[in-house]
């Protein structure tokens, strides 16, 4: 039967889009999209050898992903943004307390959240996620594919200040993509007048 807390296969898969921070604990972590296209998180030395005898531990954050992503709110804890076509969702990190150490892997991660994207005209899919911490937080980028008559195959970029309550208001910078170009009208015929000239009285 199956380990629900680890992938199956692991020998003919990747783990992809790898980030290492180090978390409220002050551990190193490793954040990943694992083999069977969710999101976990990987602790070499967790010092608590309930998880594993070397105080190893490894949680799968139940978060789909094609893209995954890693920052640092305003208190300091770890944000897992992770996003699987255009569907985004995120899980903060919580400290741990002596009260709740027991039941860590439950505890330390908020519930997944959604991340509600603004309206995208012909948007396809979330191509990459980004973030970004400076003196005034966190903010989140994503680039979009999208596919519109006007610009055909194209992406914008949405990018959001990160709050206390998640990601705040999008802003949507244009198209990057170029026009179709327009088509040609086939020159008329020799001979054949497409307008008629004024006759001298």
């Amino acid at each position: 039967m199956p380990n629900p807390l680890h992938p199956a296969d692991t020998n003919t898969s990747l783990w992809k889009q790898t980030t290492v921070l180090r978390n409220a604990q002050g551990q190193e972590e490793a954040i990943s999209v694992g083999p069977d296209g969710n999101v976990w998180s990987f602790i070499a030395d967790s010092g608590d050898s309930r998880f594993d005898a070397s105080g190893q531990r490894l949680e799968n954050l139940g978060m789909p992903a094609d893209f995954v992503t890693v920052g640092r709110n305003a208190a300091g804890a770890l944000v897992v943004i992770a996003a699987k076509d255009l569907h985004l969702q995120y899980r903060t990190e919580t400290p741990l307390t002596a009260l709740d150490m027991a039941d860590g892997l439950r505890h330390r991660w908020t519930p997944a959240k959604p991340v509600l994207l603004p309206v995208i005209a012909g948007a396809v899919g979330v191509r990459r996620l980004y973030t970004q911490n400076d003196f005034s937080g966190m903010r989140i980028a994503l680039i979009v594919d999208t596919e519109t008559a006007e610009h055909g195959s194209s992406y914008v970029m949405a990018c959001s200040q990160w709050t206390e309550n998640g990601p705040g208001p999008f802003i949507l910078l244009p198209p990057l993509g170029a026009k179709k170009a327009t088509p040609v009208q086939p020159a008329p015929a020799q001979g054949v007048r497409m307008f008629r000239t004024a006759q001298a009285a």
